[in-house]
């Protein structure tokens, strides 16, 4: 059981760790000096629809913030009320997943725009991460505990999330 509990703790720690060292957001937009940076897109541009030219790191994180915070919330209260050990553990993994990706998101808001390239690499690198965080949620879902259960099968409904975020994020930026 504990050992299921530091695995999930280091792992979130190695995402951390790796998404910081990882970053683009500290290499800034490429403007002309006489060029003006484009008006920053409204909240609505960035959640929906394709995101817009030069301002798709910003909406990536809006939509990582968009999605992680209602399972921070959600996930607190849901595994702070659970007596069961088994759904206390899944929801309340969910929780500090999506609170770590909250950070990422706000990092992303708050940082200089990332070159375009730079991004999708990032976000294959994430992917390629995303399916170890996968393996490691299985690993962990399979040991008898069902604390170490709960926490296993949150890491990879987290993981297959990401996967699936970071893939289809990397490949919109694939097109022109």
């Amino acid at each position: 059981m504990r050992r299921g509990l530091w695995f999930s703790l280091l792992a979130c720690l190695a995402f951390v760790g790796l998404a910081q060292a990882q970053s683009p957001f500290s290499v800034g937009m490429a403007y002309a000096a006489e060029t003006q940076p484009p008006e920053r897109p409204s909240w609505d541009r960035l959640l929906f629809g394709p995101a817009p030219e030069g301002y798709r790191g910003l909406a990536i994180s809006t939509r990582l913030l968009a999605w992680s915070v209602p399972w921070t919330l959600v996930g607190s209260t849901v595994g702070l009320t659970s007596d069961d050990p088994w759904q206390r553990s899944f929801w309340l993994t969910n929780s500090v997943w999506a609170a770590v990706n909250s950070g990422i998101a706000l990092v992303g808001l708050l940082g200089p725009e990332p070159g375009k390239d730079s991004l999708r690499n990032l976000l294959y690198i994430n992917a390629g991460l995303d399916l170890l965080y996968i393996a490691g949620g299985v690993v962990l879902a399979l040991q008898p505990d069902p604390r170490s259960q709960g926490a296993g099968w949150a890491i990879a409904l987290q993981g297959a999330w990401l996967l699936l975020f970071d893939l289809f994020n990397a490949l919109a930026l694939e097109s022109p």
